[in-house]
């Protein structure tokens, strides 16, 4: 009896429907191609022969499969510090950024703080009317954030718009929570500590996921605050690679030292790579990474941002 309600309920496709559905599929699987290909290419360059891939274009997977363009790019002295850099912002940045968004999204929150929306008005005013390059770069001279490690942290530690969407979300909460708590005499700082945190884990795990990739991608306060090269960041490094003879430099520079450790290998890995697979390269080592992490964000990402942004 149950199987033929099933049956019964089950929508009969026309053939029109079926055609769609699979040139649909297809035209999606081919896009997924497309936009995939390209750091396929960057990969499968990066692990070619340099000299090799000089000879004539790599379409699919390498010719001559070789590991000496990372023994290259790993032992260029910059590389360390870069990457020391840029974990340790990806790190302190986002962690200092979502703590202080999510207090301040609890604040607004309380329909009785005073002046609630003059302040709300006030934080509102940045996202439509922000400073130049020129008055940025002299607030952050004033507060002697010039080639310092907080420049990554400081600017953009407060953001109005993560904090509405956080604030969305901690409205969600029953606020029957809050008041049971406060009979057995807890503050509003353990409220938060010990309810709302933990409560708006997905949200916080979302918004901790864009403030990483953020950080991490980002290279503009290199360009307009450092000039110190110990503060230089992978993508900064990448950039000066992509735009300047960088490349040829770290060939330059290890090529005498890596000869010998290459020798034993054949006379073909006495060749030192070109400056092109040297970029792909170093575009592997600072782009590829930060590609793992979203399969372990993605359950409180989906999560995180369908609630936070439906609810009011």
């Amino acid at each position: 009896m149950i199987k033929l309600i099933k049956k019964s309920h089950k929508m009969k496709r026309s053939t029109s429907e079926i055609v769609f559905d699979n040139c649909n599929n297809i035209f999606m699987v081919v896009l997924a191609l497309v936009m995939m290909y390209p750091f396929w290419y960057i990969l499968i360059l990066a692990f070619n022969n340099g000299a090799d891939a000089a000879n004539g274009p790599i379409w699919f997977w390498p010719r001559k499969f070789t590991l000496d363009n990372f023994t290259y790019v790993l032992n260029y002295p910059g590389l360390k510090s870069a990457t020391f850099v840029t974990v340790a912002r990806c790190i302190v940045a986002p962690i200092f950024s979502v703590t202080v968004c999510m207090m301040g999204a609890y604040a607004l929150s309380k329909r009785f703080l005073p002046n609630r929306k003059a302040i709300i008005f006030f934080l509102m005013g940045p996202m439509f009317v922000g400073g130049t390059v020129v008055s940025n770069y002299l607030v952050i001279a004033k507060l002697h954030l010039l080639n310092n490690f907080l420049v990554f942290v400081l600017p953009g530690a407060f953001a109005y718009f993560t904090a509405v969407i956080m604030r969305s979300f901690i409205d969600g909460i029953p606020m029957e929570i809050e008041e049971s708590a406060m009979l057995d005499g807890a503050s509003y700082f353990t409220i938060f500590w010990r309810i709302i945190v933990p409560l708006s884990k997905p949200c916080i795990a979302a918004f901790l996921f864009f403030a990483v990739v953020g950080s991490w991608l980002d290279n503009q306060a290199n360009l307009l605050y450092i000039t110190k090269k110990s503060l230089y960041t992978l993508q900064y490094l990448l950039y000066l690679v992509l735009t300047s003879n960088e490349s040829r430099s770290i060939i330059d520079m290890h090529s005498q030292q890596i000869a010998k450790r290459v020798s034993e290998m054949g006379n073909s890995a006495n060749q030192p790579p070109t400056p092109t697979v040297i970029r792909m390269a170093i575009m592997v080592v600072v782009t590829f990474p930060i590609l793992f992490i979203y399969p372990f964000f993605q359950k409180y990402f989906i999560k995180g941002m369908l609630t936070g942004s439906v609810k009011a």
